[in-house]
Parts: structure tokens; sequence; C-alpha cells
């Protein structure tokens, strides 16, 4: 596990307690300030999880806290390339460049925009293709945390929680799982608000003293038995009156002795000769 942590120093301490002895040589922690250093922290961590993967065959985990501030660092890095400064510089600058003139209404912030339509397609850029979207390709999975933001989009899958996700608004859109968490009194409770492969999502559970994330698996598989798992293309499949075609005799068994992430065997098994229910698979 490599952790990119732009989070106050003294957090680290704090963060590397948490962790239990026997893991610790299996956890890398990269605390970073800018832009420069995410890209160089993120580059490090995707060259020890691909190594990782070829020693082990078994995918590790890359995760970033606080999403927002990578959105910040990306802003902040055009800024210093257009302006020759820091973006909390230059919005001082402007602030005080555009209080003097009575007449314009214009914020500082507005003032960024700049000419040539803004420098939004570059930021975008910079975040987007330039950062997350590669991290998307890896071979490994990844964690994202966030700090909230008011929502005020009816339409928003967060509209009922007020709340979505701080950092770039489209990001939400290139995650497969988004959750809640929070914690009244002494009982921490987490709920999903996007679960991508599954026609409902789970309620609101109680987390106090469990493994959240072995109990968001449980939940999963709940729903899964429920006949809830699905994907866009056996939804376009359905409506278009497409009967899932009938597999050969041959199927392809993955024995995991670990858990079903971790495959550590793959054989070919022959079947009995027999036909496919109908609207099924004969797997």
């Amino acid at each position: 596990m490599n952790i990119v942590y732009p989070d106050r120093p003294s957090g680290l301490s704090l963060l590397f307690g948490l962790i239990p002895k026997d893991f610790q040589e299996c956890v890398n922690v990269f605390p970073v300030s800018n832009y420069e250093q995410m890209i160089s922290a993120t580059a490090a961590s995707v060259q020890l999880l691909e190594k990782h993967f070829k020693k082990t065959g078994i995918q590790g985990w890359g995760v970033f806290e606080m999403v927002e501030s990578y959105w910040t660092f990306s802003q902040d890095y055009y800024c210093r390339l257009a302006y020759g400064e820091s973006m909390g510089e230059y919005f001082a600058e402007m602030q005080s460049v555009l209080s003097k003139d009575k007449a314009s209404q214009a914020a500082a912030y507005e003032s960024f925009a700049g000419p040539f339509g803004g420098p939004w397609p570059i930021v975008k850029f910079l975040h987007n293709y330039n950062w997350i979207d590669k991290l998307k390709r890896m071979n490994f999975n990844i964690v994202f945390t966030s700090e909230l933001k008011t929502e005020e989009n009816k339409d928003s899958i967060f509209s009922e929680l007020g709340f979505r996700p701080a950092g770039e608004k489209h990001l939400q859109h290139k995650f497969d799982t988004i959750i809640y968490l929070s914690h009244k009194g002494d009982n921490f409770f987490m709920k999903p608000y996007k679960l991508t492969g599954y026609r409902k999502r789970y309620g609101e559970m109680n987390i106090t003293d469990k493994n959240g994330y072995e109990e968001h698996k449980k939940a999963q598989k709940r729903l899964a038995d429920m006949g809830l798992r699905t994907s866009k293309i056996e939804d376009l499949e359905i409506q278009a009156g497409i009967k899932p075609p009938k597999l050969e005799e041959k199927t392809i068994t993955m024995i995991s002795k670990t858990d079903e992430s971790k495959i550590s065997k793959t054989e070919l098994t022959e079947q009995p000769k027999k036909e496919a229910p109908k609207d099924d698979w004969n797997i």
C-alpha cells in the first residue's frame, strides 16, 4: 500500500501509528505539498505497485488522501507557470489592484481567467490527463479520500446529503464507488452514494469496531445474491432483446487460496454437455 499524503506532517505519525507492526514494512507514505511532488510521488507509487504485482500477482493499493488538494496543486502550478507567482500571491495582488478600481466589480478569482478563454482547460489537463486519467489505467486498486463541499445541484446523486466530495467538480464520474463516512457520538457509519454495477445501493451501515472494507464487500455480495449485480452491457442487451450466447463446454475456473482478488491458480476444466438455461449463462 502506497499513501500519497498532502495533510499536515503531524498527521503522518498518527497515520503510521495506526498501521499494525506486522504490516508497516508493506506501507509507503509520500508527503506532498505541491504539483511537482504530487506527480513525482504518484510515479514512485505506481512503480512500486507494478513491481509488487509482477512479483506476487496480487494487486496492491494506491491511496491518495484529500483529493481536493491535488486540484489546488494543479491550479497553483498553472499560476506559477503563467504568472510567475503562487496562486495565493497572484490572488492577493489582483485583489489589491481591483479594490482600488471602484468602477470594477470583478473579483480576483475572476481575473484568474485571463485571456484566451481562461485557464480551466489547461488546469484540467494538468489534473486529469496528466495525473488521474493515468491512474485509472493502472493494474492496482485506488482509493481517494475527500472532505465535503456543499452540493446545490438538486439533480445530483448527493442532493439528499447536501454535500459532495470536494475537488474538481466532475471527479465523481471517474470513480466506481463513492462512500460517505460519518460518526455520531461514538458510533461510525458508512453509506454508498455511487455503486457502479449494481441496480441498487445498500443503506447506511454501522461499522463501529468493524472492518469497513470487509463490511462493504459483504454488502456487495448480498446485493449480488439478490440478483442486483448488473452491467451496462447486460442492460443494453436486455433492452435490445439480445439473448446471452451459450458458452462452450470448457470453463475457466479461478481458484484463490486467500480471497477473491488474489488469484493464485488457473485451470481449464471439462464440463458435462448440457443445454444452457433459457436467457441465462451456462457457467
